[in-house]
């Protein structure tokens, strides 16, 4: 008999990130699970609200059904050892799989053993089931509470397992598995569940929306609704809608107004002092213009909302309030002022100052300028920006609101008469944000962001920080992923080896307290961002085996690098390709094993196939080591494949004159030289 099997965990409020990851793994987990255990689901579903992490996996059996399976082992020489007893290697796999070696047969050369397991009910397996939805879910941050062991994003409080209308055993921390669950807060605290198939419709009248897309739908409907009654259309910026549907179980939709007042402000500010905690919607006017209301989602009941209303109301004046007060403030200051006092602002205990990170900037901007090869006003306008990048941090706006950095920088800009371009490139040094994010508009926001993103990576990972795992509090990958995505849009030449000799060198200038030198930290760096490459790379459907062959080449521009890993994959199917790949493989295959002369020498190339080789190798190398165009460079490399084939025929490489064997992997190795900025083709998996 099969029927739906559901399993819900109620925790106290869960946090909007790690609703997103019960989304995305609770499913895979439970299907991972049961399938292990022969209770394969036909489908799974997952609903998340602020209190439940609820899986429904359809068509589970209610018995795992008994199982005779045959599984391979070593193979029988390795058996016995050479006394005749059984080896570790049968000891082993037979223990493994809870018989003895005697119990093993022999099967075409290996040992095999007969596996037979009985039926199993799936009560037996309801504990492991929650327990290893518990550990499947990787929660960016855990906790513990009460007396146990335990750690999840918060507390548990309710358990459900229930297969049709069976509760099945199950325990986490002292709470017992059973029919209750939790409504909505206000509206039905708590309900008992009958059957799994009524679970969505009995949630929905206690009050929950247990589908998020249900949710979001309802949402922006009544934002739809709400905004035309204002005569407007609302806006989400800050896309806090993605947090939002999260916050709320059963949501309901209200406005509020702003006085006419605080239109005044810069847009940006005002809509960033309804958004980055708040959480409001702003509503703009036919013309795109701000009105003065906003609308907000709650999850309270309907009784309160004069209350909620005026409370929304409230806090949104004092934070404009602030805001007004923040701009007088600094716009009687000016912007030269709040860069003048970055020397007070630590940016980083070990690395100095803002004014210390000013200083690298505008030496950076002016690199990466020079190899990209970059003057005039592009140049100049990068470099005045990289001046003023940070002095908005000494300001109180952004002290108020950490969101505005840069847009602030900006607007002061603009009022101390800087050129539009300058203060563009202030708010782009923060562009991208994320991945997907737009990259600057202008190229001097995109020098300015490249400096900003070589600085924090190359200091950070200089000090002996690095991204470990999901560890990465320095937000260094997607610092090196900017980079990537930034030189992809502007075609900008990055040496980086020299730009991390650069970053470092300023700050050993700056006395910065480091714990690796420049060499140390490009080995970390150079492939940290050309891992970003390669992930870019699959996305779009370029293979490992392919990446991993680019990066044969030892090309130390990103670009470049991308470029060959595409021109390899759009050659995959080529004869060219396979020709140099096979060419490739047969010298590897001998110069791994054999030594090689210093250098070929022409007296000992008597064969024509030995000369036309060596001419081959002295025509084709330098062009192949030139070309910047890698379709170019791969169809001369694949040249050069006939006569390395034509030497394996006319010739015995492996000569038995020890002087004519040496020269003639000499020659080899000069081939597989004049390959290499192709890549190491013997990565493709042909």
């Amino acid at each position: 008999m099969t029927a739906p099997l559901l399993i819900e965990l109620g925790c106290e409020e869960l946090p909007a990130n790690a609703c997103r990851v019960a989304e995305r793994e609770a499913g895979l987990t439970i299907e991972r699970l049961l399938t292990e255990r022969r209770l394969a689901p036909t489908s799974v579903e997952v609903f998340v609200t602020p209190r439940r992490i609820a899986v429904i996996a359809e068509g589970v059996p209610s018995e795992a059904p008994a199982e005779t399976s045959v599984q391979t082992g070593p193979p029988e020489k390795a058996a016995r050892n050479d006394e005749g007893s059984w080896s570790k290697a049968a000891e082993g796999f037979a223990r493994k799989h809870g018989l003895t070696p005697e119990q093993l047969e022999v099967r075409d050369g290996l040992l095999t053993a007969t596996v037979s397991v009985s039926a199993e009910p799936l009560a037996t397996h309801a504990q492991a089931l929650v327990d290893g939805l518990i550990e499947g879910l990787q929660m960016p941050k855990n906790m513990r509470w009460g007396t146990g062991i335990l750690r999840f994003s918060r507390p548990i409080r309710t358990l459900v397992v229930l297969h049709g209308d069976t509760v099945l055993p199950a325990e986490v921390q002292g709470v017992q598995s059973g029919r209750l669950t939790r409504g909505h807060r206000l509206l039905q605290f708590e309900l008992e569940l009958a059957k799994v198939d009524d679970y969505v419709s009995d949630l929905g009248g206690a009050g929950v929306g247990a589908r998020t897309g249900d949710r979001r739908e309802i949402i922006e409907t009544l934002l739809t609704s709400f905004a035309k009654a204002h005569d407007a259309t609302w806006d989400d910026p800050g896309r806090v809608l993605n947090e939002v549907v999260y916050l709320v179980e059963w949501p309901r939709v209200i406005d509020g107004a702003i006085h006419e007042r605080y239109l005044e402000l810069p847009e940006r500010v005002l809509v960033t002092a309804m958004q980055s905690h708040q959480r409001y919607l702003p509503l703009r006017g036919s013309t795109g213009r701000l009105r003065p209301a906003f609308l907000t989602v709650v999850n309270s009941h309907p009784d309160a909302d004069e209350m909620v209303r005026a409370g929304n109301e409230r806090v949104l004046a004092g934070r404009l309030d602030d805001a007004v007060f923040s701009l007088a403030k600094d716009r009687a200051r000016g912007i030269e002022a709040m860069a003048s006092e970055l020397e007070r602002i630590t940016y980083h205990q070990r690395l100095g100052t803002l004014a210390d990170r000013t200083v690298r900037l505008e030496a950076l901007v002016a690199a990466v300028a020079d190899g990209a090869d970059i003057s005039g006003d592009d140049r100049g306008h990068a470099l005045e920006a990289a001046r003023l990048a940070k002095a908005d941090l000494a300001s109180t706006l952004v002290g108020e609101f950490a969101e505005l950095q840069g847009e602030t920088g900006m607007e002061y800009a603009r009022a101390a008469g800087q050129p539009e371009a300058v203060a563009l490139a202030i708010r782009e040094q923060y562009q991208p944000d994320g991945a997907g994010r737009p990259v600057p508009e202008t190229l001097p926001g995109a020098l300015l962001a490249l400096a900003d993103r070589f600085d924090h990576l190359v200091g950070v990972v200089a000090i002996g920080e690095r991204p470990t795992g999901s560890r990465d509090p320095y937000a260094l990958r997607r610092a090196a992923a900017g980079i990537v995505e930034i030189q992809s849009c502007y075609s900008l030449a990055l040496n980086l080896p020299a730009l991390v000799a650069e970053t470092h060198a300023l700050l050993v200038a700056q006395t910065a307290d480091l714990e690796l030198d420049d060499t140390a930290t490009a080995e970390i760096v150079v492939p940290f961002i050309l891992d970003r490459v390669d992930q870019a790379l699959g996305d779009a459907g370029v293979p490992v085996d392919v990446q991993r062959a680019a990066r044969g080449a030892g090309h130390v521009d990103p670009a470049r690098h991308a470029a060959l890993a595409q021109a390899l994959y759009a050659a995959a199917d080529t004869a060219e390709l396979a020709g140099a790949h096979a060419a490739v493989t047969r010298c590897s295959r001998i110069v791994e094993k054999e030594t090689a002369a210093d250098a070929v020498d022409p007296a000992l190339l008597s064969d024509a196939s030995e000369l036309a080789l060596a001419e081959a190798i002295a025509s084709l190398a330098p062009r192949i080591a030139a070309e910047s165009d890698p379709d170019v460079a791969l169809r001369d490399a694949a040249s050069l494949a006939p006569a390395v084939d034509a030497l394996f025929d006319g010739v015995m490489v492996l000569a038995e004159d020890p002087a004519v064997r040496a020269n003639r992997v000499r020659l080899l190795r000069d081939a597989l030289a004049a390959f290499q900025p192709i890549g190491d083709l013997t990565k493709l998996q042909r």
